[in-house]
C-alpha cells in the first residue's frame, strides 16, 4: 500500500497527488497549496486553456459538439482537482445557462450531463449556490419508479419506461459527490438498488451486460475510468460491502498488477488527459483506493 501511496505521490502529477493527499490520506487542503497551485501549471491543463477563444470557451463547427466539449473540458478540470475561482467563474456560468435551457427544453441530453455538470460544480466548490442546489434537487426529484433517471420528453412518450442506464450511471457519480460534501440526498437507497439488483453492470433480467470490451460502464462521461469510478460511488453510498458487488470488486481487482497499480480500461476518448488503455494508470489507481478506503 505504501508504495503505491509514493507512487500516486510523485511530483509528476500535482493533481493526483493532491487529491491522494486531500482524498485519500484526509491531509488538510491549506497544508497543501503549493501542490494545488502547480495544476494550473500542469501540461494537460495548459494545454485547455490555450485552446480557447478569446471568450475562454472551447468551439466547434458543430454547436451540439461544442456544447459537449465545453461540458467534457469542464469535467477534466473537476477531476484536476482545481476549486472555487475566478479562472473558473466563466466556464461555471456557461454551465448553469445550458443546464436551465435543457431543464426548460427537457432534452435528451440533459438527464445524461446535467448530473455529470452538477458533479462537477460541487467539486470545484459551488454548491452552495442557491442556483446549484436548486438544479441538484430538481434532478433528485426526478428520479422515477425504478431508482434510476430517464429524460422527461422520452417519459412523455411512455410514463412507464424503465430509466436509462447512462442516466443512472451519471446520477451515481453525483449522488456519491453530494455525500462527501454533505448535502442531504434524496431516495438515495432507491439509486444504489437500482444497481444492486442487477449487480451493477447487467440489465434486470442478467441478460444483457451495461459494459464495453474495455471494462467501461457505459455512460461514466469523458473520463472513462469505469469500474474503480463506480465502486468508488456505491462504496462512498454504504454500498461496498454488498454481496452484489463481489463481482464487480474481482472485476476491478484483475486491472491490479502485483505492484498495486491498477491499468487504464477505457480511458481513450481523452487519452492525453487520463491516460491511454492498458496501461498502468494513476487515476484509476486513485480512484480504485477510494473506493477501498470508503468501502471499509
Amino acid at each position: 500500500m505504501s508504495n503505491v501511496l509514493n507512487w500516486l505521490l510523485e511530483d509528476e502529477n500535482p493533481a493526483i497527488k493532491y487529491r491522494t493527499l486531500t482524498e485519500i490520506i484526509d491531509k488538510d487542503p491549506e497544508d497543501y497549496q503549493c501542490c494545488y497551485h502547480k495544476i494550473w501549471e500542469h501540461k494537460q491543463i495548459k494545454k485547455l486553456l490555450k485552446q480557447q477563444d478569446e471568450d475562454g470557451l472551447w468551439h466547434t463547427n458543430s454547436k451540439y459538439i461544442g456544447h459537449i466539449l465545453n461540458l467534457n473540458n469542464l469535467t477534466a478540470f473537476a477531476e484536476y482537482g482545481l476549486k472555487k475561482d475566478e479562472r473558473l467563474d466563466r466556464y461555471v456560468e456557461y454551465a448553469l445557462k445550458h443546464l436551465h435551457e435543457w431543464q426548460t427544453n427537457n432534452l435528451d441530453v440533459s438527464q445524461c450531463y446535467t448530473p455529470i455538470v452538477l458533479r462537477d460544480l460541487i467539486m470545484f466548490g459551488y454548491h452552495n449556490r442557491g442556483d446549484v442546489l436548486y438544479l441538484i434537487y430538481e434532478f433528485m426529484k426526478s428520479q422515477i419508479h425504478d431508482g434510476g433517471f430517464m429524460c422527461k420528453r422520452m417519459l412523455d412518450k411512455k410514463p412507464t419506461r424503465k430509466s436509462c442506464y447512462k442516466a443512472a450511471v451519471s446520477g451515481l457519480l453525483l449522488y456519491a459527490e453530494c455525500k462527501r460534501h454533505n448535502i442531504p440526498l434524496i431516495n438515495a437507497d432507491n439509486l444504489v438498488n437500482y444497481f444492486l439488483k442487477r449487480d451493477v453492470f447487467y440489465s434486470t433480467d442478467k441478460t444483457h451486460i451495461f459494459i464495453d470490451m474495455h471494462g467501461v460502464p457505459k455512460g461514466v462521461g469523458p473520463m472513462k475510468i469505469g469500474i474503480p469510478l463506480l465502486l468508488s460511488a456505491l462504496s462512498i453510498l454504504g454500498a461496498g460491502n454488498a454481496p452484489e458487488l463481489l463481482n464487480p470488486w474481482h472485476m476491478m481487482n484483475e486491472r491490479k498488477g502485483e505492484n498495486g497499480r491498477y491499468r487504464a480500461e477505457g480511458a481513450a476518448a481523452q487519452p492525453g488527459i487520463f491516460g491511454k488503455d492498458g496501461q498502468e494508470n494513476k487515476w484509476s489507481t486513485f480512484y480504485a483506493l477510494l473506493a477501498e478506503k470508503y468501502r471499509g
